[in-house]
């Protein structure tokens, strides 16, 4: 993050030199009137002599984006793991955990302890012990959407040095002066076009990061209902073969308790059974996401200093 913060800071010195470089011209026009003496190679020198880029010269073609300025292309961050779409998708292909009692007993401890102390664990408890173990994929998910955002955002900063320059440069179209000032803002450009890579790799290792904290969550808690519902239907399973056996004997008065035991047993085998599944699916896919976010490298591009 220190990294970040200081690029960010590189940027405002870089702007605000500039414009004091662009004040500093013309007030040395301004003082001389013969306009080919005044020099400005001090105002506009080389930002960086080991790379070379195109000037901006008089009549080069505009961006077209007509943004005045780039924070224009600033939104508030958004989790992608918050969008009602995703969560609405995820409920429906989990369904049978609404047949799970360990799910279900796991929604009555929630309630009991969201009444006892509401400030704990933000809505679920389950989900905060999670977090406190696999991390808050929420605020991952939203740091990697703002990494997105600074990406544009200094694409548009690009293109507003761009544009701006261009605009500068139908006034002020020859001289020595004019091709110091072209060979700066080029560099300028390209300086801060080639943050959006940096950015684009960091939402891309903050999203995977999240996405591997969510399915972490989801295969501790789907490990969790999984267990139970096993040994909820083991113990049914077992008092359904006396019941039936009692049956046998009685004439099949205690039938219809074996049948519900029995409908009990099924169930709770069948979630455990998906539980487990999901456990499966929920870790590759962690794992998955954890090694694409391990694996993703940041190359880091210095602004040149003011």
């Amino acid at each position: 993050m220190s990294t970040i913060q200081s690029a960010l800071s590189t940027s405002k010195k870089l702007l605000v030199g500039t414009s004091d470089s662009l004040d500093s011209a013309a007030k040395r026009y301004d003082k001389s009137d013969d306009d080919s003496a005044v020099t400005l190679t001090d105002l506009f020198r080389d930002l960086d002599p080991t790379v070379s880029t195109p000037a901006i010269t008089p009549g080069a073609e505009k961006s077209g984006n007509g943004l005045a300025v780039p924070s224009t292309l600033l939104k508030d961050p958004e989790s992608a793991l918050s969008d009602p779409t995703f969560d609405i998708i995820w409920k429906i292909l989990s369904w049978p955990d609404y047949l799970s009692l360990s799910f279900w007993g796991r929604q009555i401890i929630n309630r009991i302890v969201q009444f006892i102390a509401p400030e704990i664990g933000g809505g679920d408890i389950f989900e905060y012990l999670s977090q406190q173990i696999g991390g808050d994929w929420d605020k991952i998910a939203l740091s990697a959407d703002a990494f997105e955002q600074l990406g544009k955002y200094y694409v548009g900063l690009s293109e507003c040095v761009s544009d701006t320059s261009i605009d500068l440069f139908a006034g002020w179209q020859s001289g020595a002066g004019a091709e110091a000032a072209g060979a700066f803002f080029g560099e300028l450009r390209s300086a801060f076009a080639g943050q959006e890579s940096v950015f684009s790799e960091l939402n891309t290792k903050y999203t995977d990061a999240a996405w591997a904290a969510y399915h972490a969550c989801s295969a501790l808690l789907s490990a969790l209902d999984a267990a139970v519902d096993a040994i909820i239907a083991a113990i049914s399973g077992g008092e359904t073969l006396v019941t039936l056996l009692a049956s046998l004997v009685d004439f099949g008065t205690t039938l219809p308790a074996a049948v519900i035991e029995a409908v009990v047993t099924v169930v709770e085998a069948f979630s455990a059974a998906w539980g487990w599944m999901m456990f499966g699916v929920s870790g590759i896919v962690s794992a998955g996401a954890l090694l694409g976010a391990a694996t993703t490298e940041i190359e880091f591009i210095p602004l040149p200093e003011a």
